[in-house]
């Protein structure tokens, strides 16, 4: 009896597999943890490359830009955000301009997928302006559901779905003004 209790003890069957049965929920969620966080930072630099995209070809145009023409730089945009599905992601033009110091949204163009982003506050526009000098500001946001977050739900990671929004304020190139037709 003595003899079978120590080959049993020191029986090395199957080891292995008890290992990998404690080991491995650890790394397929550090696999998918991964997974997600490179496609949540891939998708953070294209909404952020978006904005700056859809604000610096609005800047480029001379006095006056055309709703059909920020329509082609919202088609530009969904082109950065592929193979992210356009119908998820919101693309947003403002123009501010500041006239006897108070600054006002003259004129805005908005793309009718996605979340909205809300309109850009104010409040620090009034440092950067000066009286009839206008600023485009050039938004873009998306939702993004790691697949993590539909495995395990809101427990773990607090929310199954984040917004990711940017901002970029840019001044317009040709001239201190820029009015839009059609906007």
């Amino acid at each position: 009896m003595i003899g079978k209790l120590a080959r049993y003890l020191h029986d090395a069957r199957g080891v292995a597999a008890i290992e990998m049965a404690f080991i491995m929920p650890f790394l397929l969620f550090l696999y998918f943890g991964l997974v997600d966080l490179t496609a949540l930072i891939s998708l953070n630099r294209k909404v952020t490359y978006g904005a700056s995209v859809v604000a610096d070809l609005v800047t480029q145009n001379d006095t006056t830009v055309t709703s059909a023409s920020i329509d082609d730089y919202f088609n530009a945009v969904s082109l950065v955000m592929a193979p992210t599905p356009i119908a998820n992601v919101r693309i947003e033009v403002y123009q501010f301009r500041k006239v006897n110091g108070s600054v006002t949204n003259q004129w805005s163009k908005l793309s009718a997928n996605g979340p909205s982003c809300g309109v850009p506050s104010t409040s620090g526009l009034q440092n950067l302006m000066t009286d009839n000098n206008d600023i485009i500001i050039g938004e873009v946001c998306t939702t993004y559901s790691p697949y993590i977050a539909s495995f395990l739900g809101q427990t773990i990671l607090g929310a199954t779905s984040f917004t990711m929004n940017e901002q970029i304020a840019l001044r317009p190139r040709q001239s201190s003004t820029l009015n839009c037709t059609g906007c």
